[in-house]
């Protein structure tokens, strides 16, 4: 004797909704049970807003300047003296994850993320003399990357932070002259500490004065 198993569509239209919704529910909820975030902040540098920074003219000299913002991150020399630079960078980056299990896929993921930056930037000029000519204070905030993806096993990047996260120029400085040749006679025109203008973070390499370095 044989027992007959009703399905869902024998089942009364009311009644059938319900078990439709039920299902429905069950499945976004496996989906948010196998989902995964992540949030992640870094930081470089000190936050520059919340200095109070001089005024130029004279009588302002390079040591009152190093006295609040400290020892400069990138500098320069100038036909009229040189130039300091002082950086700050924070960094966010938000990822979300969705495994497909639920659907009968097990190893792919559905991934998105997203990486905003903030940064601050000061820039101060000196007189062959040491006195502070001119100082300015930029700040601003971007998106570096966005990016979705359907892939096996979530294995990829789908947004990367670039050459953000590399730690400040100053820790290169003592390396600069143990490069091999010919990048060790780039030093004069480095734009962390040479003498042909400074640059700001995750600018190109194949443009600017980056563009006429040996390599």
């Amino acid at each position: 004797m044989q027992t007959k198993i009703p399905s869902i569509l024998s089942l009364p239209a009311r009644r059938r909704d319900r078990v439709g919704a039920t299902r429905r529910a069950l499945l976004l909820l496996g989906s948010l049970l196998l989902c995964a975030c992540s949030h992640s902040q870094y930081h470089l540098g000190t936050p520059l807003s919340t200095l109070a920074l001089p005024q130029s003219g004279p009588g302002t000299m390079v040591t009152d300047v190093m006295n609040i913002l400290g020892p400069p991150q990138r500098l320069s020399a100038d036909t009229a003296g040189y130039v300091f630079a002082w950086e700050y960078w924070r960094v966010v980056e938000n990822g979300v994850g969705f495994n497909l299990g639920p659907l009968g896929a097990d190893f792919i993921s559905l991934d998105w993320a997203r990486v905003d930056s903030h940064g601050e930037f000061v820039v101060a000029t000196f007189s062959s003399d040491h006195q502070l000519t001119s100082i300015t204070h930029s700040r601003w905030s971007s998106q570096v990357g966005d990016g979705r993806a359907m892939q096996p096993f979530g294995i990829y990047d789908v947004a990367t932070t670039g050459d953000l996260l590399q730690p400040l120029p100053q820790h290169r400085w003592g390396g600069a002259m143990l490069r091999r040749l010919p990048e060790a006679l780039n030093r004069d025109t480095d734009i962390d500490s040479g003498e042909n203008g400074l640059e700001q973070r995750a600018t190109p390499q194949d443009i600017g004065q980056r563009a006429l370095e040996m390599r």
